[in-house]
């Protein structure tokens, strides 16, 4: 059997390579993904070079997976929907994904483009994989996510692994280790501890390289430690009393980085009273300037 996948990266491509990866898996399919680009004046160097960085990711997940795989741009002046037909019918393909995005009414009544298409050229079955951020489970946005951990209680570390076994985890107990690993890996987001592991330094080479990092921690619960984890740009920051919803808070992070909300989900609401209780009455009184500047960013 030979699937193809039509892929343009992003959470729409990354939902459609795991359906089809799952099936490939049933059936012992053989794996296309093809970008399909223009090419010409109409394509820039930083996107070609960005459809090469997620096909090498497409290929790695169909690798850690045990399928067998191709991954390749495709230039050959057509529109999307004609290129993967075309690819489809010269390759013998059985079965074809793709990733559509949630319409309004108006963009379906237009819906020119790629999927409706190849849904009605296409000489095999097409399926079709809708990603929509704010219905979409916190297990399936996890699904497939390369993480890095970074703790030194070993415990920790094989708790975290346990509730987070859907995603691809990389786990550290030290800087060193840490830093290695984040310098020469991508990852979707970094959890990490505080205290024993330079936490603050881990968290700076997160934000150099983009990756969302949320903050673990019981040593360090304190309201200074709070507020230094914001500025220094956490995108969360949890209590290790909550350790047993971590998948939720995981998929906070993810889902508010993909909403343009960095730094800010449901998290603070979500666990301000249990500041309040741990940090005692009028805690934000002490930096209220501070949080008086969060509340009027992030609407708290």
């Amino acid at each position: 059997m030979k699937i193809l996948v039509g892929y343009d990266g992003g959470e729409v491509g990354r939902v459609a390579l795991s359906f089809a990866r799952d099936m490939a898996g049933i059936y012992s399919a053989f794996v296309y993904v093809v970008t399909s680009m223009e090419g010409g004046s109409s394509e820039r160097q930083a996107d070609i070079i960005k459809a090469e960085e997620d096909l090498g990711f497409a290929r790695q997940l169909m690798e850690n997976s045990g399928i067998a795989c191709e991954a390749q741009q495709s230039v050959r002046g057509l529109s999307a929907g004609e290129d993967l037909v075309l690819f489809a019918r010269e390759n013998d393909i059985d079965h074809i994904f793709l990733g559509i995005r949630k319409k309004s009414r108006a963009q379906k009544a237009i819906l020119g483009s790629t999927a409706r298409y190849v849904i009605l050229k296409a000489h095999c079955p097409v399926t079709t994989v809708k990603f929509d951020v704010a219905s979409i489970l916190s297990e399936d946005l996890l699904k497939d996510r390369r993480v890095l951990v970074v703790d030194d209680e070993p415990d920790i570390l094989e708790t975290i692994e346990e509730l987070l076994d859907m995603c691809t985890l990389e786990t550290a107990n030290s800087f060193e280790t840490a830093k290695r690993l984040i310098e020469n890996n991508r990852y979707d987001l970094a959890i990490l501890d505080i205290m024993g592991v330079s936490g603050y330094d881990i968290l700076e080479l997160a934000r150099e390289k983009k990756v969302p990092a949320l903050m673990l921690t019981a040593h360090a619960l304190t309201p200074e430690n709070l507020k230094e984890s914001i500025q220094k740009g956490a995108d969360s920051y949890i209590p290790k009393d909550e350790l047993a919803n971590l998948t939720g808070h995981a998929a906070d992070v993810i889902r508010a980085r993909i909403e343009g909300k960095q730094g800010y989900g449901s998290w603070f609401s979500n666990l301000k009273p249990f500041f309040d209780k741990s940090f005692g009455k009028g805690w934000r009184e002490k930096d209220r300037s501070f949080w008086n500047s969060f509340d009027d960013k992030y609407g708290g």
